[in-house]
């Protein structure tokens, strides 16, 4: 799988990221280490525990790594969490907690492919 196609897979914005990033090495370095990242595990634990101001944090967080990696679809559910948190609507960001695990584990089964290669 090339960096393209795992861009296509995930609905990144590939265009955008290799504007930003320059090479295929450096944006393959930072796109492993999107694996590594504990911010959605922050999120969803903050949610389950009823802790909106901590699920703000690790949102924003992620919101801004999806942003930097040009990880399009993930990087909009992020955003939506964060403003529903922002204005402590705890309730509407847990709402979406089903659509946003299901994205972030897209990307990391897709990223997870990409890395075997």
């Amino acid at each position: 799988m090339t960096l393209q196609e795992l861009y296509e897979k995930i609905e990144g914005n590939y265009s955008s990221i290799t504007e930003r990033l320059r090479t295929e090495e450096r944006i393959r370095k930072f796109v492993l280490l999107f694996l590594k990242d504990t911010s959605s595990q922050s999120l969803i634990q903050a949610l389950q525990q009823g802790d909106a101001e901590e699920a703000f944090r690790a949102a924003h967080t992620l919101k801004g790594i999806c942003m930097n990696l040009s990880f399009d679809a993930l990087y909009q559910i992020s955003n939506e969490m964060t403003e529903y948190l922002r204005g402590g609507d705890i309730q509407r960001a847990s709402a979406c907690l089903s659509d946003f695990i299901s994205c972030y584990e897209k990307h990391v089964q897709a990223i997870s492919a990409y890395a075997e290669y």
